[in-house]
């Protein structure tokens, strides 16, 4: 099998970047904790991924797959990210579960480093994986922030992801669950010299 080829994702492949990370991600825990409804979870969630890929886009920082099969959203230091952006989507959270939601999302920001390059978002579509894209795309971005001497941040929602970015030299600093909800762990990639 030929090694993936990695590319800087333009603005005009945005709907592709989209899909594909909204394919990767529709069986995943916590995101279906937040959204356990399948149409609420595609509706928020594609407006999720039009919001953070502004940014990515905005400093040439969306990494895919040449066919599309995997995309990641990276966000540059200091570069906040405005969550009310999200507001329309938040009607689609069980009114049960908003309180836990809101909780759970504002541990993730304790942990948040200001001066680190963000992975927002990495997937691969579910027919695709098992073919290294995935570790592709993660070299790819690293090697980018390496050359920087920057570091790296990343939550990883689900052991099997935590597994994978340990092996690229990311760090486990903290674990945030609430109430139900899965855990979730942020990383942090230190700078390489």
């Amino acid at each position: 099998m030929d090694s993936p080829t990695i590319i800087r994702a333009a603005e005009t492949n945005k709907e592709q970047v989209k899909g594909v990370i909204k394919l990767g991600f529709a069986n995943d825990a916590l995101l279906r904790w937040v959204f356990p409804d399948a149409k609420a979870y595609l509706e928020s969630f594609d407006h999720w991924m039009e919001e953070y890929s502004k940014i990515s886009f905005k400093h040439d920082i969306c990494f895919a797959e040449a066919s599309f099969a995997g995309a990641s959203i990276w966000h540059p230091p200091g570069v906040a990210f405005d969550e009310s952006l999200l507001e329309p989507t938040f009607g689609n959270i069980p009114e049960a579960n908003l309180g836990a939601v809101a909780h759970f999302f504002e541990q993730f920001e304790t942990y948040h480093p200001e001066d680190a390059w963000y992975l927002a978002f990495i997937a691969v579509d579910p027919a695709k994986q098992g073919q290294g894209i995935g570790s592709f795309l993660l070299k790819e971005a690293l090697k980018m922030i390496d050359e920087k001497g920057d570091r790296a941040y990343l939550e990883a929602s689900n052991e099997r992801n935590k597994a994978l970015y340990e092996r690229y030299g990311f760090e486990m600093i903290g674990k945030v669950q609430t109430e139900d909800s899965p855990p979730a762990f942020p990383m942090i990639r230190e700078a390489r010299k």
